[in-house]
């Protein structure tokens, strides 16, 4: 007998051992589920950014615009770019007398005694900035231009020539870059402390373009004269 409660509480405690001590005994109410807490309230996304607006193309010199609109006799706005689109020269023709400074009044009295104007333009030329350009008729009959600084000091003067009097390395150049094209211009331009520079406006298949040399024959540069509409503020 005393063998048989030896074997009976070992296999007791193996069944307390089995259940735990934190075993709820017989009877007792089953402690209460735990809740899960709540998920934190998603968060409102920011309302997307309006596109922002599109970049213009760039801007002209607001006094030359302003100038479109208010000179006396504006016939044009002339424009030259460079190939990614930097605007170099911007020209106003006009006709005011008014807007032309005393000192470059003076100047072409001292330049070209006696001429006859034709016409006035206000520029901004890189890299020279605001020039006014007074194109005449000279008291020997020929047409000049003559491009001055506000201050009176002489950037250039030009003046019509006859293709028969372009040097012949310049002549040379042009009729094998474009032989039998049909001559509409030729001008001798000459730069205060820069020497000559020649252009020949010229029409080939179809189109109107302008070309500009040194005296050697070398190109300075190559445009096409292309019809344009410029609106400006009233």
């Amino acid at each position: 007998m005393q063998h048989h409660r030896i074997l009976a509480l070992g296999v007791a405690g193996l069944i307390l051992a089995a259940c735990g001590p934190g075993t709820a005994s017989k009877g007792e109410p089953a402690p209460a589920p735990t809740k899960a807490p709540a998920p934190p309230p998603a968060e409102s996304k920011p309302p997307s950014p309006a596109p922002a607006a599109p970049v213009g193309p760039g801007q002209l010199d607001a006094d030359l615009v302003r100038a479109a609109g208010t000179a006396q006799g504006v016939e044009k706005i002339k424009v030259e770019v460079e190939k990614d689109g930097t605007v170099r020269y911007l020209s106003v023709y006009h006709q005011d007398a008014a807007a032309v400074p005393e000192p470059v009044r003076k100047q072409l009295d001292a330049t070209y005694p006696g001429a006859r104007v034709l016409r006035y333009e206000t520029e901004h030329v890189v890299p020279h900035g605001r020039l006014h350009e007074i194109e005449v008729e000279t008291a020997d009959k020929q047409q000049c231009e003559l491009s001055v600084k506000a201050d009176g000091g002489v950037v250039y003067t030009e003046c019509h020539i006859d293709a028969k009097a372009l040097p012949e390395a310049v002549r040379a150049a042009f009729d094998k870059a474009y032989p039998g094209a049909a001559v509409k211009e030729v001008e001798k331009k000459t730069l205060t402390g820069a020497g000559d520079e020649y252009e020949i406006e010229f029409e080939a298949g179809g189109r109107l373009h302008e070309l500009y040399f040194k005296p050697d024959g070398s190109v300075i540069r190559h445009e096409l004269v292309v019809p344009a509409v410029i609106e400006v503020p009233a």
